[in-house]
């Protein structure tokens, strides 16, 4: 292949723009030489400058990964490795003849580039690596056309973006956007809000203080406990969300959905797959095409629809907070939890009861024989503690039961709840523990 030669570009842009240097802090660039590594070919460029704390650091990489650790002092340094996979040294120094690394201030910190030319954008004989120290207080602008993106436990706001390549993250304490169009997101703990969208690949983030909006058009979505509102969205994976104290957004078009404690309104769709739900303050909807659902500690009013599977409702609400609600599957039983004392209305019904029955701590009025094996229907009906809101409870075929809510039944119910999140809060510690081990400097 005959390629046009360029002269070695390594660019050290020292332009006047509003970012002054302390003399004898003035920006460097090194060049290495090539080095034959087994089947590929390295070259090692390094440069640092002074970067003060809360300025913003941007890298803009043609292509490679990039990682960012934090470090003492206010001062830049980087090194960026190039690799070329031939065995022919012509071929190799050729690339590294074209490659164009740009450093140089911009307003309000640095900015860092690395480009291959237009004629050399096949990539696939080459790679790079970007491995930055920054002040541990730098907003960070990163973005590579193909490779992973790693940031270490820093201060500042974080804006990754890649086309192709996993974002990880230690704890962070700025707001932070993190996109790629193919692989996994990471995030530690974030002490401000969080955006976290892939195409194809799981998010997993600590805990938010502030909004957080999750997005992923394959893979599972599981989140720490969000102090703010919360939307989750997976095209095929399930969603483990430990709580948020606003309103809960949740949806999967294939998978589980467990939620934790909230302090909004929760809505939660899947096409396939159970529902979990360990305590809401606001309203509560949530549809599955197949699979069961459990909601523990509902404080308002809730609707819940199942085309197959059990339905279990603790409803742990006040006259006053209590609204209107419906519980329906098509095919499966319904237990209710209700407080003793709550005033509410109850119209229960099996439509095909062919033997199943309706059972109930609270007097009700039941209507039809559940006891012949003949597709009869079945209804109860009741003011409890002189009448309230609506409770309609709707199976085609399965039993109905509403029980008082006693001491000992909410203590299990919430102990096995408890349980499932300890569990859950372990394994995410260690994933965190072995995340931030590997980013550790060796």
């Amino acid at each position: 292949m005959k390629v046009r030669t360029l002269l070695p570009v390594l660019v050290l842009a020292l332009s006047l723009s509003g970012y002054s240097f302390d003399p004898g802090e003035a920006p460097s660039v090194k060049r290495g030489e090539p080095q034959r590594q087994g089947n590929y070919w390295e070259e090692r460029e390094e440069c640092s400058a002074p970067l003060r704390a809360g300025s913003r650091m941007t890298v803009r990489a043609d292509f490679g990964s990039i990682d960012v650790q934090p470090a003492a002092g206010e001062r830049m340094t980087c090194q960026v490795r190039l690799r070329v996979y031939t065995a022919n040294e012509s071929d190799a120094r050729r690339y590294f003849h074209n490659y164009e690394l740009t450093l140089q201030p911009v307003e309000g910190g640095l900015f860092l580039r690395g480009l291959l030319p237009s004629e050399r954008r096949n990539h696939r004989s080459v790679s790079a690596e970007f491995n930055l120290t920054v002040p541990s207080r730098t907003n960070l602008e990163l973005e590579t056309k193909g490779g992973a993106i790693g940031v270490g436990k820093l201060e500042g706001s974080l804006q990754a973006v890649t086309a192709g390549g996993d974002i990880r993250t230690a704890d962070l304490a700025g707001p932070v956007r993190a996109e790629t169009a193919g692989g996994s997101i990471r995030l530690g703990s974030v002490a401000a809000p969080v955006e976290a969208r892939t195409a194809g690949g799981s998010i997993r983030v600590g805990d938010v203080n502030g909004a957080a909006v999750l997005e992923t058009s394959g893979g599972e979505v599981s989140a720490g406990m969000v102090s703010g509102t919360l939307r989750a969205e997976t095209a095929g994976g399930d969603l483990v969300l430990r709580g948020a104290t606003g309103g809960i957004e949740a949806q999967t078009a294939g998978g589980q959905i467990q939620i934790g404690e909230t302090g909004g309104s929760v809505v939660a769709q899947t096409a396939g797959g159970s529902i979990r739900l360990q305590g809401a303050r606001g309203r509560v909807e949530v549809k599955t095409a197949g699979g069961g659902i459990n909601l523990l500690q509902v404080r308002n009013g809730v609707r819940a629809l199942t085309a197959a599977g059990c339905i279990l409702a603790q409803i742990d609400a006040g006259q006053k907070a209590f609204a209107a609600s419906d519980l329906e599957t098509q095919a499966g039983d319904i237990l209710v939890y209700l407080p003793p004392n709550l005033p509410v209305t109850v119209d229960a019904a099996i439509d095909m009861a062919a033997g199943h029955k309706i059972m109930s701590d609270f007097p009700l009025n039941i209507k039809g024989d559940g006891q012949a094996f003949a597709p009869k229907r079945l209804r109860g009906e009741g003011a409890l503690n002189g009448g309230g809101e609506l409770l309609r409870v709707r199976t085609v075929t399965g039993n109905i039961e509403i029980r008082k809510l006693d001491t000992q039944t909410l203590g299990q119910l919430r102990s096995e709840q408890d349980s499932f999140w300890k569990r859950w809060q372990e394994g995410e510690a260690q994933r965190q523990q072995k995340q931030t081990e590997r980013q550790e400097p060796q």
